[in-house]
C-alpha cells in the first residue's frame, strides 16, 4: 500500500556520473488461487504502480528536473506494470515456506508509452501460520531504455543520464 518496507529504485549508470533514485510510493497487488497456476484457468494478477514525483535522488534541484524536464510527472505522474503472463521453472507447494524463481511478461507503462517487458521475479513465500496470514516477497530488476518510452536526456551537466536507467523493485504482501 505504498511506504513500510515497498520500494523502486533506479540507477542510470552515465560516464559522467552515477544516479541512484528511489521511492517506497509503491502500491500494488498479486493474486493467484492456491494451485500456484498462472493460466487461463486459473486466475491470477500482478501489478504495481509508483508514484514517480515521490522519487528521491538524494538532492532536491536534480528531483524537481528529473520531474519536470525527463519524467514529465505533470503529464505522466505514475510507471505502471501489469502482468500478463507467468513461467515458474517448477511447480510450488504452498505449504512450506520457499524462495521461487519465475519470469513475468507484461505491459510497462512509463511517460505515456506502453511497452511489453519480461522481467525475471525472485519471489519469497510464507504460508499463514496460526494468526499470522501468508507473506510474500517479490523483487526484480530491469532496464528502461529512455528512448523507448520517448523520454529525452536533459543535457544539463548534473543531470547526464545512462541511455538505459535500470530499475529495482523490492515489494512485500500479506495476504488479504
Amino acid at each position: 500500500n505504498g511506504g513500510g518496507a515497498d520500494k523502486v529504485t533506479f540507477t542510470s549508470d552515465a560516464p559522467v556520473e552515477v544516479i541512484h533514485g528511489m521511492t517506497n510510493q509503491v502500491n500494488g497487488s498479486i493474486t493467484f488461487d492456491d494451485s500456484f497456476k498462472f493460466d487461463a484457468k486459473h486466475p491470477f494478477s500482478i501489478n504495481f504502480v509508483v508514484d514517480l514525483n515521490s522519487i528521491d535522488t538524494g538532492i532536491d534541484l536534480r528531483n524537481e528536473h528529473m520531474r519536470d524536464n525527463f519524467l514529465e510527472t505533470g503529464k505522466y505522474p505514475k510507471a505502471v506494470y501489469k502482468a500478463t503472463g507467468i513461467r515458474l521453472a517448477r511447480q510450488v507447494d504452498l505449504s512450506k515456506p520457499q524462495t521461487v524463481t519465475l519470469v513475468s511478461t507484461g505491459d510497462f507503462t512509463v511517460h505515456g508509452v506502453t511497452e511489453k517487458k519480461t522481467i525475471p521475479l525472485t519471489v519469497d513465500y510464507k504460508p499463514a501460520h496460526g494468526k499470522l496470514p501468508a507473506k510474500i516477497r517479490v523483487r526484480g530488476k530491469f532496464p528502461v531504455p529512455l528512448a523507448q518510452y520517448q523520454i529525452k536526456r536533459p543535457e544539463a551537466v548534473f543531470v547526464k543520464l545512462a541511455e538505459t536507467v535500470f530499475v529495482d523493485v523490492d515489494m512485500v504482501g500479506t495476504a488479504q
